[in-house]
């Protein structure tokens, strides 16, 4: 994935986006009391970790990425890292009260190895929370056509990632992946979100207007590199490729959604 300005304004768009979804909460986990310690992984422009730093002023913050994009004027309770998530951690275990992951589909080879060391890392009667998009959508009446360009670009992606070892489609797998680990009472919440302001819902065509613009950017984050370095298409091809996949996005007959997935497990203090 890129990390020049354009991408962390489209990272900092999703944030928005999934304090839409979470009602305009940082979470759903139930934490009833204030945490001392809290991990996010993979924290990006590091966002999240700010905003959940100022709600606990009194617990530590860690934001861990291996892209070094993150502000260096932050509260004195928050800490940015540079490191790779999949190499070995130099936390204590059993030391986070909560640790947080978000879109990380495409980033991690061994997810099962991965969630097993962040079960190691929380401490017993602590939460961990992943927020996983689907990198696929769907439409209800048949407005998502499969000779689309829309369609093409998915299928690519996602047999891309697959040939890197590196799936996409893993927000399907998280919760069974949890309860291999250990973690226990692991509930899931499953949200829709639409390609555009289709819906009549309000909550969700105002959803679907930020979405849309997200997508306008997403499409080229997600698909360049693996088009270009894994797929072998030329540079041009993969630009106008998707430059015709924007332009149905922008269809205001096409019903597309994606469904977000949030499972929350809990380690046990027995």
């Amino acid at each position: 994935m890129p990390n020049d300005e354009e991408e962390q304004d489209r990272m900092d768009l999703t944030h928005h986006i999934w304090l839409m979804l979470l009602k305009g909460e940082l979470y759903n986990a139930p934490i009833t009391s204030s945490p001392q310690n809290i991990l996010d992984l993979g924290t990006g422009t590091g966002i999240w970790a700010m905003d959940i730093a100022e709600k606990f002023p009194n617990a530590h913050v860690i934001g861990n990425d291996i892209s070094p994009i993150q502000p260096s004027w932050v509260a004195p309770n928050i800490e940015f890292i540079v490191e790779d998530v999949e190499s070995e951690w130099q936390y204590e275990r059993n030391h986070f009260d909560f640790i947080h992951a978000r879109c990380l589909a495409g980033c991690v080879a061994d997810w099962p190895r991965f969630i097993s060391r962040i079960y190691d890392h929380v401490k017993p009667g602590g939460y961990f929370e992943s927020h996983e998009s689907a990198v696929w959508c769907w439409s209800d009446d048949g407005s998502l056509k499969e000779n689309s360009a829309l369609m093409e670009w998915q299928q690519a992606i996602n047999f891309a990632g697959e040939k890197t070892g590196r799936e996409l489609n893993i927000y399907h797998k998280l919760k069974d992946w949890m309860i291999e680990a250990g973690f226990e009472d692991v509930s899931l919440s499953v949200y829709v979100l639409p390609f555009s302001p289709w819906p009549r819902d309000p909550h969700l065509k105002a959803l679907g207007k930020y979405q849309a613009v997200q997508l306008q950017q997403a499409i080229d984050s997600y698909s360049l590199r693996l088009y270009t370095q894994v797929l072998n298409w030329s540079p041009d091809a993969a630009l106008i490729h998707n430059a015709v996949v924007k332009q149905e996005l922008r269809d205001k007959k096409l019903h597309a959604y994606v469904q977000t997935y949030s499972p929350i497990p809990f380690r046990s203090i027995a």
